[in-house]
């Protein structure tokens, strides 16, 4: 998903890992869409999840960190996230498209981010 900082031209990418079954977020970096912001994604997850787990994504390029096994690329196996992406819109005026209200700073834009994680984790619960 992306925002922007200051002005449309800035645009900032908000990646996140979401645990299917029970809709927690288990990791999330803000940054560009390039491979060092994936791996600050990926290294946010635990060891545990990364050998078990399986991956749905979309055919961008930095997934390919992911194990081949691992990584299934499929049209509607990212529904999940991408229903999350529209919640947090909805939530949070701050990530909206076509809004006046937009973050200032990558600071408050990860704060009013990270505050919206740990609201929604209590709320799943």
């Amino acid at each position: 998903m992306w925002s922007f900082v200051r002005k449309r031209e800035n645009e900032i990418w908000i990646w996140l890992a979401l645990e299917v079954n029970s809709r927690k977020i288990l990791s999330y970096a803000v940054g560009d869409r390039s491979v060092y912001t994936f791996k600050k994604l990926w290294n946010g997850i635990s060891d545990k999840i990364k050998r078990k787990a399986v991956f749905y994504t979309d055919r961008w390029d930095a997934y390919n960190l992911i194990p081949y096994k691992q990584r299934i690329i499929k049209r509607g196996g990212t529904n999940h996230i991408e229903r999350l992406f529209l919640t947090l819109r909805n939530d949070n005026p701050r990530f909206m498209k076509k809004t006046i209200r937009f973050s200032k700073s990558i600071e408050m834009l990860q704060n009013s981010l990270k505050l919206w994680i740990h609201y929604y984790n209590l709320s799943t619960l």
